[in-house]
């Protein structure tokens, strides 16, 4: 699948964080070096709290976008935290009429996971410009994988290190771990059914990452996933020696799962990573000696 073509507008969005005194033009310029011309979110400056103006403000900006039939795809601004307060406020039937992915990571997780679940909506997860671009410049891993996801039609990412090996394919869905566990018991959160599922974190501690993979684990049709891709946990500190490791919260959450998996895969809040699709049908081949993911 090939999302964009060069000349293509594409939008600027912010359902989370918004500009807060940084600099725009560092983000449009390179939009511009990809030839894509960016069409800002009327919200990108507003404040409200932690946020980029008020909820209803947030989903009308998004909304607007998705109406304009020119418009290609949208790009998160940054993450931050809130994007799960506007999804009652967004026009599922307009974002149905008029699928665009959403490019973002993090705080973006819910909002791409919740339209692929109401819509089918497709996305794209591991970059956001204001995270990304630092002095006109990005990762080269990064700014590569970006590059591919978006005006390429067929993507092979060799990463990670084989915990279980095998092969599958389903629909990736996920994100940031602690998001993504947002959306348990409301209408937003995807159907487990024959999805490989993608996780990464930053920040939490390894108890509490512990607890989140037990409660994913106890939701509806888990024990129907096709496969798991553990990215990276940065910044996950061991508060007690008992609360254990990443490896060992991850030991406990696989020990009874019989399916591909995937650990140290290059995505997540690291500087250089990889793009997956969210809602896209991908291909897992995990062996001993390499882990791939294509579609």
């Amino acid at each position: 699948m090939i999302f964009l073509k060069k000349d293509d507008k594409v939008g600027i969005i912010a359902p989370s964080a918004g500009l807060k005194g940084k600099n725009l033009t560092i983000i449009l310029d390179y939009l511009h070096k990809l030839c894509l011309h960016p069409i800002i979110a009327e919200n990108i400056d507003l404040n409200y709290r932690y946020m980029a103006g008020e909820d209803a403000k947030r989903a009308t900006a998004i909304n607007h976008l998705f109406a304009d039939k020119s418009i290609k795809a949208l790009f998160c601004l940054r993450g931050g935290a809130g994007s799960t307060r506007i999804l009652p406020y967004l026009n599922y039937q307009t974002i149905k009429n008029n699928p665009k992915p959403i490019i973002g990571l993090s705080d973006s997780t819910a909002l791409q996971n919740a339209l692929y679940t109401k819509t089918n909506n497709p996305s794209l997860t591991g970059f956001l410009p204001l995270y990304d671009i630092n002095n006109n410049k990005i990762d080269p891993l990064t700014e590569k994988s970006l590059y591919s996801a978006l005006f390429e039609s067929k993507h092979q990412i060799v990463s990670g290190t084989a915990y279980r090996t095998g092969n599958s394919t389903g629909e990736i869905i996920g994100g940031c771990l602690s998001v993504l566990l947002y959306l348990c018991g409301t209408p937003y959160f995807p159907d487990l059914t024959n999805k490989i599922l993608l996780l990464e974190d930053i920040g939490e501690k390894t108890y509490k990452i512990d607890l989140m993979l037990n409660q994913l684990k106890q939701q509806k049709n888990f024990n129907k996933l096709k496969g798991i891709i553990f990215g990276a946990f940065t910044d996950c500190p061991i508060v007690d020696p008992e609360d254990g490791s990443i490896a060992d919260c991850i030991k406990d959450f696989a020990k009874d799962l019989d399916i591909p998996i995937i650990t140290d895969f290059a995505y997540g809040h690291i500087p250089s990573r990889h793009i997956l699709p969210i809602g896209q049908k991908a291909k897992m081949s995990v062996t001993a000696k390499k882990c791939t993911i294509s579609w």
